[in-house]
Formats: C-alpha cells, structure tokens, sequence
C-alpha cells in the first residue's frame, strides 16, 4: 500500500542538534580540537566591560571556520547555511530557536576588531603548538611558493599618477569614458562605478600601473606555466614532511622569484621567534637553487636540500651539489612534492583559488585562516 505523508506535525519535538550530525562529518572531527575558552582570552581585550552583551567572539570565528571547512566564502551565503544546515548550526553553537545574524555582522566586526588584533595569526600558532605538542611535528620541512588571483580585474589597473589625490583621479576617469553623457562623467546605464575601459592594446606593467581596487596587488605570472599574467599575490608556505603540518603560511607582493626566497626565510624566522622551532633540512625546487638563498640558510643551520642544476659555481652551489648524494637528500626531495598537494587542497576546497578580500593585510587574515583550517584537518586525522 503506498504510504501517504502525515498532514498534521507534531506540536513540540524533544530533539538534539547533535543527532542530526553524522558521525563520519568533518564538523564532528574537527571541533574538539577548537578551544572556545581560548578564543574567548584571545577576543577579551577587543571588548568594553560595559553596554549591551555582543554576539559571543568564539561563535563568530566558529562559523567563518566552519565556513571555510566546507566551501562556504561569502557571508551572506554563510547567514543562509547559518539558518538552514544543522551541522553547522551544532558547531557554532546556534540553538533551534535562535536566528543567525546579519551578513554585515562578519564585515564590521573584521573591520573594528578582528584585523587589527591578530586573533586568527594566534589560532593558526595554537593549530602548530597542538601537534608539537602530540609529537606530529618533525624536523625535516619543504618550502614552496604559488600564485593567488586577487580580488580584482584587469580594468582596474590604472597608470600610476602622483599629482592628484584621489578624487581628482576618479573625475579624470570618469571624464575618459566614451559613454558618459554629462560632465560629472557618469556613464549612461545605471551602473555607475563599473566605467566602459577598453584596454585592448594597451602596455601594462607592475612599474607603471596600479589596481584602483586594490593597490598591493600586482600582475603575477610564471613563465614556464604558458598562461598570461593576472592581478595575484604570491603566497609561500612552510610544511613539515611528517604529517603535513603547515609550519608558517604567508602572504608577499609579487616580485618574481625573490618573493618566494624572502618570504620563505621570513616564515622560517618567524617560526623560530614565535614557536621555537628550527628545522635541520629543507627540500625546495631548483627555483630556490640560488647563492644568497643557500647561503642564507646555511647561516641558519639549516641543510639545504634543494633541487640542483648546472648553473652556479660558488662553494653554496657545490655544497648542495654533494647532498645529492645521501638519502635524506632523496627523501626530502620526494617529500617537498607533497606541498603542491597541499596547495590543491587549499585552492579547490578552501578559497585559496582566488581572495576574497583586498589589500596586502586583510589577504593575509583571509590566508590565516585558510591555514587554521587546514592544520586542524590534519589534527583530526592524525589524533582521531
């Protein structure tokens, strides 16, 4: 007998958001690994002790967490699972009965508080403090660096112009457009801050032009790769070999190849002052096979186990050249591949393809994140 749909709900549930988690959900696996007390000491000093109560800090970084874990980049598409996806509701904390916020709550508050405090650079430390902690971590890292897109397009990209301020710059713009039709040069359609720019054939470059929408992005490429340039920043990360760990993970304006070199030295300084960690190796490409480079980690005691080429006859040079020789050479040479693996992760599951954010510091905020995200994946696989 075909069974027919029940016309009349029941008129109270006695029900657990948790029930409707699966037990094999990557929400499940990864929130114990989140310390709501210490997101809580991390945000106290960004609130006055007097006024209305706010919306709990730790729910906030919760859900831009969660949001991160399963895809989720926009805020108002965020507000919407929010109120509809009840694994996401149970690991922010959201009860039935309660209503998501607005979008614009994640906007002000990363604006008024959480950028300029330095919460998700401490969360990301903590991810790395855990697994030392476990005995994940091993000594032996690889380095490698990867191109983002920006959060910008190609007609934003302007010649430089240093006598004029900014809204003169504008006026001048707007003045240039074919299709406006009043002297205050707005164009005739109704959307008035995209212009009309036809910028086919025109000369650009990093030293003349600039992005009017976001000015610390440059035009980035790599040569050998066959695909054109394209407004991006470069990001250079640190992994240990072990686990997978990401050590340090860092944002730097695109200058080449040297952006790569001077943000991989900086993330291992930086490890070293706020972790206490020094490695004894790292594997790199034949990219990194440079004489300052090698030398420079070799002032820091670090075995440089890079990819050699022919080219270079300093003692730097020669001294990589007789590593090939040994096993740890091979092994760390087969290990620093699986960065690229890590940076496909990233890029395909959690929104380093393309920033959504502008500007040098709140893409490194936006790349702080992506790396709590990850690390936290590898504490749930390794200690689950």
């Amino acid at each position: 007998m075909m069974g027919e749909a029940n016309p009349q709900p029941e008129l109270f549930y006695d029900i657990s958001l948790e029930k409707f988690v699966p037990e094999d959900h990557p929400l499940r696996a990864i929130r114990p690994f989140i310390d709501v007390k210490r997101l809580r000491k991390i945000c106290a000093p960004l609130y006055s002790h007097t006024g209305r109560p706010s919306i709990p800090p730790e729910q906030l970084f919760l859900a831009l967490i969660g949001g991160y874990i399963l895809g989720i980049f926009s805020d108002r598409k965020l507000v919407m699972e929010l109120e509809c996806n009840l694994a996401l509701r149970w690991f922010v904390g959201l009860d039935l009965n309660e209503h998501a916020w607005d979008a614009s709550t994640f906007s002000q508050n990363r604006r008024r508080r959480f950028d300029r405090s330095g919460a998700l650079e401490k969360l990301f430390d903590d991810t790395v403090k855990r697994a030392m902690k476990e005995h994940l971590i091993s000594t032996h890292v690889s380095v490698d660096g990867t191109l983002v897109r920006a959060n910008a397009s190609f007609k934003s990209f302007r010649p430089i112009e240093v006598s004029m301020d900014g809204e003169q710059y504008k006026q001048r713009l707007r003045a240039e457009d074919p299709e406006s039709d009043d002297t205050t040069g707005n164009p005739p359609d109704s959307d008035k801050g995209n212009p009309c720019v036809d910028f086919r054939g025109e000369k650009r470059g990093n030293k003349t032009h600039r992005s009017t929408s976001d000015p610390d992005c440059r035009f980035v490429s790599k040569g050998s790769s066959g695909t054109g340039a394209y407004p991006g920043y470069t990001v250079n990360a640190v992994m240990e070999n072990r686990n997978r760990f990401l050590i340090g993970i860092g944002v730097e304006i695109f200058k080449g190849s040297t952006a790569e070199e001077q943000g991989c030295l900086s993330l291992l300084e930086r490890a070293h002052r706020r972790l206490a960690y020094r490695p004894q190796s790292l594997g790199a490409d034949k990219g990194y096979f440079h004489q300052e480079f090698l030398e420079a980690l070799f002032g820091l005691n670090v075995e440089p186990h890079v990819a050699a080429t022919n080219r270079g006859k300093s003692k730097a040079h020669r001294r990589v050249r007789m590593r090939q020789r040994g096993q740890p050479y091979a092994l760390s040479q087969r290990c620093r591949k699986l960065i690229e693996e890590l940076f496909g992760e990233g890029k395909d599951l959690h929104g380093l393809r393309r920033f959504r954010r502008r500007t040098l510091e709140k893409v490194r905020e936006e790349t702080w994140l992506i790396g709590v995200v990850l690390n936290l994946k590898r504490l749930a696989s390794c200690l689950s």
